[in-house]
């Protein structure tokens, strides 16, 4: 009894592990969608985004980022990096293409889907992003 005990705790660790191990590189990957972004003069545009997520380390503890997203006034890039804050949050730094604006964002994965929150001096914005 106390062999099958133990070997049933060796298994549900083992199975855990796996699971923590598949929720930290659900981040990684392709992902697209669409949102908005509100101005600090008040004008709201709509926005598209493609963005690549990759480990930033080991540990699958940080994520970098790419994204490409067009508005009706061009297209733009943004890069940063992540930190995982929970088993589906995540928050870190964007750094714009020309490398004037930086802001924060906080992403929270639902299996395929993603929240996205953007903030900067300059506006905010929010997209629902998909896996590709």
């Amino acid at each position: 009894m106390r062999i099958f005990s133990a070997a049933t705790l060796a298994l549900m660790l083992g199975l855990l592990s796996v699971a923590s191990a598949a929720s930290a590189a659900s981040l990684v990957g392709s992902w697209s969608g669409r949102g908005s972004v509100r101005l600090a003069s008040g004008q709201v545009e709509p926005v598209s985004c493609k963005v690549s997520y990759a480990k930033g380390d080991s540990a699958g503890k940080t994520f970098t980022l790419n994204s490409k997203c067009a508005f009706t006034g061009g297209t733009f890039a943004l890069y940063g990096r992540v930190s995982k804050r929970s088993a589906n949050s995540y928050r870190g730094s964007l750094y714009g293409d020309q490398s004037t604006v930086s802001g924060k964002i906080s992403i929270s994965v639902r299996g395929n889907s993603q929240s996205v929150s953007v903030r900067n001096s300059k506006g905010a914005g929010s997209l629902t992003l998909r896996r590709r």
